[in-house]
């Protein structure tokens, strides 16, 4: 049952991610905790999501921009790396009530009050969006959509958008996996199971390349984050009650 789930996921996390931008790690994140607990989840789902940032950073490599991409990974790693040390001593409990939380103020936020966020592409909204991007990747292995705010704004065009953001995922990811190791939270018995989910994330992202022409990008986003605010509720559900 486990490996058919966490294959499923990541198609779906895959056709996502190509089609938006981010958001693999929040399906994954979904699904993940009904197996693994709440510091093995995030340390599987960053390595699957590794394979699929390295892809596209990969694909888009031509529109990847220094100057939007050198300040925040160092941010971004620099407070993940601090939030993986952090998890691996916390209360399990507490971090699935969190986590919980979380994902309902996520839902809420896009579903609400995105459409009328905008952020200039400037130092100071660089900086926040990079540690709290970092911190939530760390603890939950979700840091994409404050960084697509700050990227929205920050970028030209499309191409510009998808290669930064996908480049410092792949970065980011890369870099804090040994930190996922060193706690214990990454280990060999996962390796099998990180194979399935880079092949299937990969299978996801070529469906979205295929038809991310051709699909509104946003009801996509706003159907994942109604089911990511459910999801969220039911977790908060079981721990609280």
């Amino acid at each position: 049952m486990v490996w058919l789930a966490v294959g499923l996921s990541s198609v779906a996390a895959g056709f996502l991610q190509t089609v938006t931008g981010f958001g693999a790690a929040t399906v994954l994140m979904v699904v993940l905790p009904c197996f693994f607990d709440m510091v093995v989840s995030p340390a599987l789902s960053s390595s699957i999501c590794m394979g699929l940032a390295a892809s596209l950073a990969l694909r888009f490599r031509h529109a990847i921009r220094l100057r939007l991409v050198l300040f925040p990974v160092l941010i971004y790693t620099a407070a993940s790396v601090l939030s993986i040390r952090l998890s691996a001593e916390a209360d399990l409990w507490l971090l699935s009530v969190i986590f919980g939380a979380f994902l309902v103020i996520l839902s809420g936020y896009f579903l609400f009050f995105s459409s009328e966020a905008a952020l200039k592409g400037g130092p100071l909204s660089m900086t926040i969006c990079s540690i709290v991007s970092g911190v939530c990747a760390g603890l939950f292995s979700i840091g994409g959509p404050t960084m697509a705010l700050y990227y929205l704004s920050a970028a030209k065009e499309k191409d510009e958008y998808i290669a930064n953001i996908q480049f410092l995922f792949a970065v980011t990811y890369a870099a804090g996996l040994p930190a996922r190791i060193s706690s214990g939270a990454y280990t060999a018995d996962l390796l099998p199971m990180t194979v399935l989910g880079i092949a299937s994330i990969l299978a996801g992202q070529q469906l979205g390349l295929s038809v991310s022409e051709k699909l509104d990008a946003e009801l996509v986003k706003k159907l994942v984050f109604i089911y990511v605010g459910i999801t969220g509720i039911i977790t908060l559900i079981q721990q609280l009650v």
